[in-house]
């Protein structure tokens, strides 16, 4: 009687349990929204003959995740970045009554791919293809004059980083990306008082370049 007694509470206990599992489990696959914060640096050039870094000496990127975890381990979603760059002056022309300001706009897709996913601590890597833009202009204040330009291509990125987790749904934890790519064309404009010029056109001497990004990222599933 003992024996049966205990086999019973064991059959018991485990079949409350397993929905608990199952429901652990839905809880891998889902929507994701994720929020990126970082320090991009600067290498390569813009095409042959300017570094990038005479562009910017380093950015700040706020990017925004969204997508779907198949499981455990393989996400896959759509990006968006927003970045400040820390703007150079190698002609002194943003002084006095001159503004400079800039960004660097990026759209992509990725996949990442979750090591450990049961552990504390879960590291992964990821894949990724995006578009940028990447522009400065300069404003004198007094509205007589200004001039900007935009330059645009596609970026390979290649990351990782690790998840820490917080709850069942949220974790957080250190990235590292490098996104390489080429700008292939340039968007232009000035403008003189009342009229603006725009112009566009292909970089025949393109080059290789590389926004280097150290940051946080925390990612909340639904």
């Amino acid at each position: 009687m003992r024996i049966r007694a205990l086999v019973g509470l064991v059959v018991l206990h485990t079949a409350l349990l397993a929905p608990a599992a199952r429901a652990q489990g839905a809880r891998e696959r889902g929507p994701e929204l994720a929020l990126r914060l970082g320090l991009a640096l600067p290498a390569g050039s813009i095409d042959d003959g300017t570094h990038l870094d005479s562009y910017a000496s380093s950015a700040v990127p706020v990017i925004l995740e969204g997508g779907y975890r198949l499981d455990a381990n393989l996400f896959l979603g759509a990006r968006f970045q927003y970045a400040f760059p820390q703007l150079k002056n190698p002609n002194g022309s943003c002084s006095g009554n001159t503004s400079c300001s800039g960004s660097i706009v990026t759209l992509g897709v990725e996949g990442t791919y979750r090591f450990l996913p049961d552990h504390t601590f879960a590291p992964w890597l990821g894949l990724g293809f995006a578009y940028e833009w990447a522009s400065a202009e300069s404003d004198s204040s007094n509205g007589n004059g200004g001039l900007g330009a935009t330059n645009k291509g596609f970026q390979v990125l290649a990351q990782g980083g690790g998840d820490v987790r917080v709850s069942s749904q949220l974790v957080l934890g250190p990235f590292v990306e490098a996104a390489f790519g080429r700008y292939e064309s340039r968007d232009g404009w000035l403008r003189l008082g009342n009229a603006t010029t725009s112009s566009s056109a292909d970089i025949t001497n393109t080059a290789w370049h590389t926004w280097i990004t150290f940051g946080v990222r925390g990612a909340f599933g639904f």
